[in-house]
């Protein structure tokens, strides 16, 4: 494994500019290079990078999904070249998720890679996007599908970027933050779901440190995903789904919202498959709470997923989803269900809907639980997907009746 990456946190008292008490009181020099969200070039949030852009030593990257392209890593990489960066020196990548992406990609493969640091500027990037060490970009319209588990050698921590997050940035976290209570921490999501709307970064910066927490404790117990590090894919199977099909249509469907679409999904469907009535109701309660908080914060993108996602557009980006094992595949190869079905590929979160979920929303299972609930085994005696579908009758549309009871239920 590689060495634990330093984890550094500026105190809230802080007077210096956001992230520069690290960059001198870390046990290195500070970086030589920076890559950096444009957004902060037009902006006094960290008044310090104007003098490191005037030494030529900063490249400005426009944050959104676009680019997170192998032509903009390649842009990158050239200016790294053109400027003579050299293995002996370190990459910087201050931003959000998107260019935490990209940035730290192209640090991990110059020159076969230089030391790094994750500045995330972002409510999401901080307790998900920045911490782990999967950098990556999109690849024919498929979501992260280009990239690398590398892990940086520092992750500077300031809560004081936050201030400045427009509303729907902070949504886009606080979905990742529900996440990782759903998965590991039923006290956090207790906390959370207290709030009727999304609160103010500067109200929950406990709760922000625990749900950081939780992204380094399942990274440091299983970097390289094979096993538990899977639960914090947990609504993702839709959600990368969603923001395939928008990108497909020209629109924007922020990250965050997509994964809390997904995750609506997912814990429907677990608990339509749950013979247990208490974890069906916390299932279905959790799916509310998350409906409660995007439809209050933007009714906008939720219409605009719902009306416009077409199911056989969505099942082309989950069958093709990075995450799909040899048995899943096989499925599909045998036509034991039909490529309609938009809620097949959520079994494939099995092991996050059924098994981490159901033990973190429930309080009569240890959110440490490695062993899969009694719905969860019982669902593995069926077989394959086709089991799942077995009682959804003849005389109805599979398709229709998938949408009927799972996705469209969520709204």
């Amino acid at each position: 494994m590689h060495p634990k990456p330093t984890y550094i946190s500026i105190p809230a008292e802080s007077t210096k500019g956001a992230f520069e008490d690290a960059l001198h009181t870390a046990d290195q020099t500070p970086p030589d290079w920076y890559i950096v969200d444009d957004f902060f070039q037009n902006n006094n949030n960290i008044p310090w990078i104007e003098e490191v852009h005037a030494q030529g030593r900063v490249y400005w990257l426009k944050a959104g999904e676009l680019s997170k392209s192998l032509t903009e890593v390649e842009n990158i990489l050239a200016w790294l070249t053109q400027n003579n960066a050299n293995r002996q020196q370190s990459v910087a990548v201050i931003g959000g998720g998107t260019v935490l992406d990209a940035g730290l990609f192209a640090a991990s493969i110059y020159q076969r890679g230089v030391q790094k640091w994750s500045l995330p500027t972002t409510l999401l990037a901080a307790v998900d996007a920045g911490i782990g060490g999967k950098n990556g970009v999109n690849f024919m319209g498929f979501k992260n599908y280009i990239g690398t588990i590398t892990q940086p050698d520092f992750v500077v921590s300031d809560f004081r970027v936050f201030e400045s997050l427009e509303a729907v940035d902070v949504l886009n976290g606080w979905m990742e933050m529900a996440k990782h209570a759903l998965i590991a921490d039923p006290a956090l999501w207790h906390s959370m779901k207290q709030f009727e709307t999304i609160p103010p970064t500067k109200t929950v910066h406990t709760l922000i440190r625990d749900a950081a927490a939780i992204k380094k404790r399942l990274i440091e117990a299983d970097e390289f995903e094979s096993g538990l590090r899977k639960t914090l894919n947990f609504g993702h199977t839709v959600g990368h789904a969603l923001e395939s099909a928008a990108a497909s249509r020209s629109e924007n469907l922020p990250h965050g919202i997509a994964v809390g679409l997904g995750m609506m999904v997912s814990l429907h469907w677990s608990a339509d498959q749950t013979a247990d009535s208490g974890i069906q109701r916390e299932l279905v309660d959790a799916a509310h709470c998350i409906k409660r908080w995007l439809t209050r914060a933007v009714p906008g993108y939720v219409q605009l997923a719902v009306h416009a996602a077409d199911l056989d557009a969505l099942w082309v980006f989950m069958e093709k989803d990075k995450k799909n094992d040899a048995k899943i595949q096989k499925a599909e190869e045998q036509k034991s269900v039909s490529k309609e079905s938009v809620a097949s590929k959520v079994q494939e979160e099995k092991s996050m809907s059924k098994k981490s979920v159901a033990s973190s929303v429930s309080s009569s299972v240890s959110s440490s639980a490695e062993e899969p609930n009694a719905a969860a085994q019982a669902s593995k005696k069926k077989s394959g997907l086709k089991g799942i579908f077995g009682n959804l009758g003849k005389g109805e549309n599979k398709k229709e009746k998938i949408k009927k009871n799972t996705y469209s239920m969520c709204f």
